[in-house]
């Protein structure tokens, strides 16, 4: 059993590198991308964007392959990584979404500012 989240992560094909470095030190990580999603797409909105869904995974800080994500996400959302797209500085948390509903009421987490389209919502269930 264990707390389960619904958990959605986008990254422009700018950060994929990034995401691929820090994937390769963590072959848990590596497999819970690759093997353990529930989709993976690689050509989110025709741009060769990748989202990665999981629908019912323990999102526990404590996993060694969620620490490598973590500090990924962490590390993109505050733009600790430089590219340049069409000869111009690009703030990295302009390419990249995060967000994490839990099972408790409230629990919503959101990080970066791209992929509008990605956001949480609530509505009556019954």
């Amino acid at each position: 059993m264990g707390y389960r989240s619904h958990v959605v992560l986008a990254i422009s094909k700018h950060l994929t590198p990034f995401l691929m470095l820090g994937l390769s030190q963590n072959k848990e990580a590596e497999a819970l991308v690759f093997s353990s999603a529930d989709d993976f797409d690689r050509d989110y909105g025709g741009d060769k964007s990748w989202l990665i869904r999981w629908d019912s995974i323990k999102w526990y800080e404590m996993y060694e392959d969620i620490q490598t994500l973590e500090k990924f996400i962490q590390e993109a959302t505050s733009d600790e990584y430089e590219f340049k797209v069409d000869g111009e500085e690009q703030s990295s948390s302009e390419h990249i979404r995060f967000v994490r509903v839990g099972e408790e009421h409230g629990d919503i987490e959101m990080m970066g500012d791209g992929f509008w389209d990605i956001y949480p919502s609530t509505q009556i269930n019954y």
